[in-house]
């Protein structure tokens, strides 16, 4: 078995063989912020993973139940976050992992991965407060290829508003034992089995607290991005009639830096709907209601030092085949006309409480692509913004 380190990855290839981190990517997003939850709230906050395992060899490359997916977590010094395992038999993750096209799931609890493809999944990790200690909690990639109800989840505690390193590592020798006792075993000897090791690059991931003065802002770099919904209760509207409520939220950018910042708007912002039990609400969008914005038209915002700009999502609460669908265009009336693409989520229920996470991400190749041709700095990250809640009531 031949290990190989990518220092452009900084991650660990065997025999042709990679794991990559894909959501958030950290060539793609060097840094991703996430805000911590009110500690009294309850309200759990959503980190979104995914992963893919790559096979760049002319053979099937086998997963099983026995090999160990461990998340690795240390500080910005290098000092190791240690993790634990627990077991569930509720699964948090309410999108079904996706196989990529030429990927092929056993009935057995195992995955072939065919020769040169993919195999890509996404988990939910979740942040929230548990005994006046915040932690944060990631299913193991091993719930991926189970096919009973009992799921592993790795839990670490007493994090703080810092800068983490985020990485997954796989062993890629089969061992017949139980899986828990194999991730138990394996999190103490993984230093002596390098050669067997696969290792995902790692991810920047950084936790702030909301402003003091504002729980619906956070400031990251001297740029405040807060959330604002007008309305939390929103009127259902009646069955069985094409009326519609409308819903409005709004994103203000303050920039508190020296210079003039370029902010980009279209695609750039992505929802998370919440549930009563801190479950993610099925998300689906709709292409064929999209318009390309003519290249004439700007779809950014020029923001001076010390001041603001808002960005305004549009949405609509409606019945649909008699389940209620909140859908929410992610263009700017201000700049755009006509029609764009709609984000859905399904299935929402009456008299229910939600809350909704957006973040807003600019890709760094952005920046690298246009800054040479434009007179300001082009703003790019990864922000994921204070959670805001809002409740459905019926007329």
């Amino acid at each position: 078995m031949t290990l190989n380190k990518s220092s452009d990855r900084n991650g660990f290839e065997v025999d042709g063989v990679r794991m990559e981190i894909t959501r958030p990517h950290p060539l793609v997003y060097p840094m991703s912020v996430y805000s911590i939850p009110q500690k009294d709230s309850g309200v759990n906050a959503l980190i979104k993973l995914g992963v893919s395992i790559i096979n760049n060899t002319p053979m099937p490359f086998h997963l099983n139940l026995f090999q160990s997916f461990i998340p690795e977590l240390v500080t910005s010094d290098g000092q190791i976050i240690q993790g634990y395992l627990v077991t569930k038999e509720v699964i948090t993750n309410t999108q079904p992992n996706k196989l990529l096209e030429n990927s092929q799931k056993q009935k057995t609890g195992g995955l072939q991965i065919r020769p040169e493809s993919s195999f890509g999944f996404r988990l939910n990790a979740i942040l929230s407060w548990q005994n006046n200690s915040l932690q944060l909690k990631i299913p193991s990639p091993n719930n991926v290829l189970s096919s009973d109800n009992m799921h592993y989840f790795w839990c670490f505690d007493g994090l703080q508003a810092h800068t983490y390193q985020f990485r997954f590592i796989l062993n890629t020798e089969d061992k017949p034992t139980d899986a828990l006792e194999s991730n138990l075993r394996q999190k103490t000897t993984i230093s002596e089995n390098r050669s067997k090791i696969l290792a995902t690059p790692w991810v920047n991931l950084r936790l702030v607290y909301p402003l003091s003065t504002d729980n619906t802002a956070i400031e990251v770099n001297d740029i405040v991005f807060k959330v604002e919904m007008p309305k939390s209760v929103l009127n259902i509207p009646a069955r069985q009639t094409v009326t519609r409520t409308d819903v409005k939220l709004r994103i203000h950018i303050t920039n508190n830096q020296s210079t003039v910042l370029r902010f980009y708007k279209v695609d750039s912002f992505e929802l998370i709907l919440i549930g009563d039990e801190g479950k993610e609400i099925s998300f689906g969008s709709n292409p064929t209601k999209h318009v390309r914005e003519a290249e004439t038209i700007p779809n950014y915002h020029l923001i001076k030092p010390q001041e603001s700009a808002v960005c305004d999502l549009d949405g609509i609460l409606f019945w649909d085949c008699g389940q209620l669908d909140f859908a929410i265009s992610k263009k700017s009336p201000h700049y755009f006309t006509g029609a764009n693409a709609f984000d859905y989520f399904l299935d929402l229920q009456p008299g229910a409480s939600y809350q909704i996470q957006v973040v807003y991400h600019v890709i760094e190749q952005k920046k690298k692509q246009l800054e040479g041709q434009l007179l300001e700095k082009v703003w790019t990250g990864w922000v994921a913004m204070p959670l805001v809640e809002f409740c459905l009531v019926e007329s």
